[in-house]
């Protein structure tokens, strides 16, 4: 008979974006290790964008519990100018030039909010986490934060019933790189020290995606896993060709925010252009203000073409066949430890690959273990040069570089999610 754990997720379909990507995963391979998954979620949550097309990926044996939240976002929005609750990925810091309202709206929503303004969801989430786990056998909890509120709920539910539980960071909580763009004040910062130090302390697990996420939490517990964001087999077993392109195509996937703008890298391209290559950039995804104009600055606009948020399988289709793939790690402090969810499907396309941020971060690192080329530094204009030119070549010769998947393995989804159902394993069951 199958273990049952209780996973508390607040990004699941129809939620769309990377962060709803690992727990459909674990969700789907965990009944092959031993562990059947419960999920409880938002009914409607405020998210920056949707994709209906994942929830054909839930299966039908999977028991989802879609509860009532209470979220300000459509106040807030009001506040900033802006209708409806979508709350974008990162409404802050982006320009100096907010008007008072808009200032007054950034200072209540870091302050009024503690740790995110997704809170209002906990007790709903109790509510229901109660009637399951009063009713049938629950083995452990896991949650997953951003939002970190999350872990409030696994906070209470350890307080109440001592079940074993898992708490699994995305990214890091009070360090988080937007906390040092928002207006918060002494008392709300020692606040939030206090509620991360407490949910550390308390988890019986805490699972993190990389090896300084897992350097930054040591000092407050005793027992981390590092386990992956990775890639799912299934959205790559057809191969597709890379075919109808005139010209290379470079190809970025995802937000690009103020803190990727790569200002050398558009020159770079505008220099390749006058040399005499064809070059075409897309964005798919939403793009910052700043981003567009540094590229319109650079002379490439009309060689740019941008395209709103698509569904995750036309967006692994556009992986495949890019001509080369573009990662940028935010430049922000800290940044060594960004390790962000794309990257793994980006090199699961098997697409050539240009990447930009800290060379001893580690995404770098990563790089390196799949035998790919350097990341390259921000300001570090000629390499940015060199591996263009390079994949240019390659396009116009037609000769398509071969990357060896078996260096990919031990980022496939379902290796994963047996390195958390061992870990599940290890938990004392409560008796």
């Amino acid at each position: 008979m199958k273990k049952q754990v209780l996973i508390f997720t607040y990004y699941f379909p129809p939620a769309g974006g990377v962060a709803v990507q690992r727990f459909l995963k674990f969700s789907k391979f965990l009944p092959e290790f031993g562990w059947e998954p419960i999920i409880v979620t938002v009914a409607n949550g405020s998210y920056p964008y949707k994709d209906e097309s994942l929830l054909q990926e839930i299966s039908p044996a999977l028991r989802v519990y879609r509860t009532k939240t209470f979220e300000p976002f459509e106040f807030y929005n009001l506040l900033r100018g802006k209708k409806g609750k979508a709350m974008p990925v990162v409404a802050v810091g982006a320009s100096d030039n907010k008007s008072f309202v808009q200032k007054v709206a950034e200072f209540v929503r870091a302050n009024f909010f503690i740790p995110d303004a997704r809170k209002g969801w906990v007790p709903y989430a109790l509510k229901q986490a109660q009637e399951i786990i009063e009713s049938e056998k629950i083995d452990a909890i896991i949650t997953t934060g951003p939002p970190h509120s999350t872990h409030l709920i696994g906070l209470k539910l350890k307080e109440k019933y001592g079940l074993k539980w898992v708490a699994d960071f995305r990214d890091p909580w009070t360090k988080i790189f937007y906390n040092k763009l928002l207006p918060r004040t002494a008392g709300t910062k020692a606040k939030d020290k206090r509620m991360e130090e407490q949910v550390l302390a308390a988890a019986d697990l805490v699972t993190v995606i990389s090896p300084g996420l897992k350097a930054g939490f040591e000092s407050k517990a005793t027992n981390i896993r590092i386990i992956h964001n990775g890639y799912d087999e299934d959205d790559f077993s057809t191969a597709i060709e890379r075919k109808g392109q005139s010209g290379f195509v470079l190809r970025y996937i995802g937000n690009l925010m103020t803190s990727q703008n790569s200002v050398k890298l558009w020159l770079v391209i505008a220099e390749l252009i006058q040399e005499g290559n064809t070059i075409t950039v897309e964005c798919i995804g939403r793009v910052d203000h700043s981003v567009k104009q540094s590229i319109a600055e650079a002379g490439i606009e009309k060689h740019c073409l941008f395209q709103d948020f698509i569904d995750h399988r036309s967006a692994i289709a556009l992986l495949q066949t890019a001509s080369m793939l573009l990662f940028i790690v935010p430049d922000v402090p800290d940044n060594k430890l960004i390790v962000t969810g794309k990257l793994f499907e980006y090199l699961a396309a098997c697409t050539e690959l240009i990447s930009i941020g800290p060379v001893d971060g580690d995404a770098a690192t990563i790089l390196k273990q799949t035998g790919r080329k350097p990341m390259i530094d921000f300001a570090d204009a000629d390499s940015m040069k060199a591996q263009l030119l390079e994949s240019i070549n390659n396009f116009n010769t037609h000769q398509q570089v071969k990357y060896l998947p078996a260096l990919h393995q031990n980022f496939s989804r379902k290796y994963l999610t047996g390195l958390l159902a061992s870990e599940l394993d290890r938990l004392p069951v409560k008796s």
